[in-house]
Formats: C-alpha cells, structure tokens, sequence
C-alpha cells in the first residue's frame, strides 16, 4: 500500500513539474531558427553571391590588389 502511495505521488509531482518544459522550448526554437537559416542560405545565396560579384566586378584590379608597401612578394 506504502508503495503504491508513494508511485501515485511520484506521478503527481512529476506531473505538475514544469522545469523539462523550457528546455524543450528553446529545443523547438532553436530547430526552428537553423532550418529557417538554412532555407535562406539554399535560396537566396547564389543571389547574394551574384551581388557581390557583380560589385567586384566594378572595382578595377589595381583598387582591388594593391600593391604591398612592403615588398611583400
């Protein structure tokens, strides 16, 4: 009877312990966040490479290799 007492209360308090709860929010949050990271790095990467490319290509070499004041070979 004892024992039976003592799993029904185990139960109970388990039951009403909310601290696992949290933790498993910031789980869902944090997948949440790195697929949605994810997403934006397949879809829009090669258009951010693009941009990017496209500035390069508007700097001349000389402005965009200068010459190393050191002698640098």
């Amino acid at each position: 009877m004892r024992a039976l007492l003592y799993i029904q209360s185990l139960i109970l308090r388990l039951k009403s312990d909310n601290s696992g709860a949290v933790s498993a929010e910031y789980a869902f949050l944090i997948t949440f966040i790195a697929i949605v990271a994810t997403l934006g790095m397949v879809f829009m990467g090669p258009g951010i490479a693009e941009y990017f490319d496209a500035i390069t290509r508007l700097v001349p070499d000389s402005q965009a290799n200068p010459p190393c004041p050191f002698g640098c070979t």
